[in-house]
Parts: structure tokens; sequence; C-alpha cells
């Protein structure tokens, strides 16, 4: 893609500087992609298709086809100039919605008894103890200390 980048430089007569203003992109991406340090990322891409509406996305993507596009480019269709595509539906009020006849809601009352009422007892965990801390020193030396207590008994 660096050399295809190069091509259209060369063919629309830009210096890398001039490039990177044209494409509204920072001048030291367009060289770290020409340098071969990095490959255009998407958004430069973009930025190159948008710029040159007549160049050819395949080309630039993959090399293929003609690097210009035949006959007109395409036009970004304008989101609110175009007229609706269906305008007799457009003129036709929509119908009222019909009412939902409503109930009045239904209380519900919930009594528990005590009977019915279920405890689970949480398993005990067993207590733990510390039995030996270490320290390390940047001098590569360390400490233990050891607990006095005796150590829990093994599970």
């Amino acid at each position: 893609m660096k050399d295809r980048i190069i091509k259209v430089m060369e063919t629309e007569g830009l210096t890398p500087a001039k490039f990177a203003e044209a494409i509204d992109a920072q001048r030291a991406t367009i060289s770290h992609i020409l340098s071969g340090r990095n490959n255009a990322s998407l958004e430069i891409t973009v930025k190159i298709l948008d710029r040159f509406p007549k160049l050819s996305s395949d080309w630039l993507l993959r090399g293929t086809g003609d690097m210009y596009v035949k006959g007109k480019p395409k036009e970004q269709q304008d989101l609110f100039g175009n007229t609706l595509a269906f305008p007799e539906k457009a003129l036709v009020a929509p119908e009222p919605r019909k009412e939902i006849e409503s109930r009045p809601p239904v209380n519900v009352t919930h009594i528990s008894s005590p009977e019915s009422v279920t405890v689970f007892a949480t398993p005990e965990k067993p207590s733990r103890r510390v039995t030996k801390i270490m320290i390390f020193y940047s001098d590569n030396t360390y400490d233990t200390f050891i607990s006095e207590k005796t150590p829990l008994p093994e599970k």
C-alpha cells in the first residue's frame, strides 16, 4: 500500500508534507508510512479516499484494477435532501391508536408463617493463622519469621 500511496502523491504532484496537509493527517504519520515503519491505518486510508474521490478503493487497498474509477465518482447521499420514497404514505395521517381497556390491579398479599421459612446454615471455614513470614531485602538477603504457636491441623 505504501507504493500505491507514493504513486498517488506523484500523480497528484504532492510532496509528503502537502499530501499530509491535503488529507488532514500528521506529517509524521505520512513519514512513518512512507518509510515503511508503519502501515497505513484505516483512518488514513479513509482520509485518502475522501480527499481523492476518483481514486479506486480496490486499487488503493488491494492493488487490483485501475488507479482511478471510470465515470463519475459516487456522490454521497444527502441525508435530508432527498424526497420521501413513498410520498403518498407520508401525507396520510396515522390511524389513532385504540385504547385497551385497563383493569384495576389485583392486590396479592403474601403471608409467610414462621414454619415456612427455611434457614440454611453456612459451613464454617476453619480459622487460619499466619505461620511463616519471609522478608526479602534489596541486598539479596532475607529473614524468616515463624509463629511459635502450633500450626493448625491438616484437613
